[in-house]
């Protein structure tokens, strides 16, 4: 089993709702890089699709639910769900945020099995890596902490930090820049300079 499907899996466990069946589902699904869940939903259903049927407990979205809340800012990432639907909201709103949830969930499993995909290659190449903020201009308090930080195989502090991170791992090569393409490459690289 590779690192990344087990990060996913290990990230499962903490989500309470879900079926054994559901849960293999969901794993099958990332596997074929299918990290949104399906806004339309055109013929029969899948155990993917079902989910956005059901309320699921998400301690690790709670958390940072609240951290965000105490804050006033959330990450661009969670556009639809700053507030809990209320219990008397409307039905269409408060399965618009559990879908919304739910494919928040599965772009957060899809990063944690590329970025443990990816540590594992770059351990295996003898390399490093460190935690880089994608540049959007977006600006999120709690990863710039984070930012340019080293990790290694076991860190406790791997992207996503938190649901809807956009922080990524790079390689750390000691290699310089010139040196990294091939010929033809340094020779565009030096002709630019």
């Amino acid at each position: 089993m590779s690192k990344g499907v087990d990060a996913v899996e290990l990230a499962l466990d903490t989500i309470q709702g879900f079926s054994g069946d559901e849960r293999e589902a969901v794993v099958e699904f990332l596997k074929v890089r299918r990290a949104r869940v399906p806004a339309a939903r055109e013929g029969p259903a899948t155990a993917v699709t079902v989910l956005a049927d059901r309320v699921f407990m998400w301690p690790e979205f709670d958390r940072w639910q609240a951290i965000f809340a105490a804050r006033g800012t959330f990450p661009s990432r969670w556009d639809g769900l700053q507030e809990v639907p209320a219990p008397q909201t409307s039905p269409a709103v408060r399965a618009a945020y559990r879908l919304r949830k739910l494919d928040l969930l599965f772009e957060w499993l899809d990063t944690l099995r590329r970025g443990a995909t990816a540590l594992g290659h770059y351990t295996r190449q003898g390399m490093r890596a460190r935690i880089v903020q994608q540049g959007d201009g977006l600006r999120c308090l709690v990863c710039e902490s984070f930012n340019g930080h080293e990790v290694g195989h076991g860190s406790d502090t791997m992207p996503p930090i938190h649901p809807g991170c956009r922080c990524v791992l790079m390689a750390v090569t000691s290699v310089p820049l010139d040196q990294r393409f091939g010929l033809h490459a340094r020779r565009r690289l030096r002709a630019s300079f």
